[in-house]
Order: C-alpha cells, then sequence, then structure tokens
C-alpha cells in the first residue's frame, strides 16, 4: 500500500477496494463538504421563501392554475430578453 489501489474481485467482479487512509480521509472530506455547501444553500433559500411577502407569493404560486403558471413564465422570458 505505497499509494497504489487494490481493487478485491468475488468471481473476476469487482466487489471492493482497498484505499490508503489519506485516499479515504481526503475523499469522505469531499463528499462532506458538498453536502455542507449544499444544505446551507438550501437554507438560504428557504429562508428567503419565508419572508412576508415571497411567502404569500409562493403560496400563490402553489395555487395557481397550469394556465396562470404558463402565463407567468412567458412574462418572465420576456423581462429577460
Amino acid at each position: 500500500m505505497q499509494g497504489g489501489v487494490v481493487v478485491i474481485t468475488k468471481h473476476d467482479q469487482p466487489k471492493a477496494v482497498l484505499i490508503s487512509m489519506n485516499e479515504y480521509t481526503a475523499l469522505s472530506n469531499a463528499a462532506e463538504s458538498r453536502i455542507n455547501t449544499l444544505s446551507a444553500e438550501f437554507d438560504s433559500l428557504l429562508m428567503r421563501m419565508q419572508r412576508p411577502g415571497v411567502r404569500n407569493s409562493m403560496l400563490a404560486a402553489f395555487r395557481a392554475s397550469p394556465k396562470q403558471i404558463g402565463k407567468a413564465a412567458v412574462v418572465a422570458a420576456r423581462k429577460r430578453g
């Protein structure tokens, strides 16, 4: 285990991989960092959606008919150019 990877097979099919602790730690930290970033983004979006004006707009959006949502999408697309 000098930086290499060992693949464990069963009937010539890969079943597991043996890696160094340094590689494992790096992989574990990267995944945790991504989860924390996504969690923070979600929390921020949720907080913005809970403000009084936005909250009422979201409630109206969920109550809107498909036709109303379509019209709103066209208006928003035209504003963006």
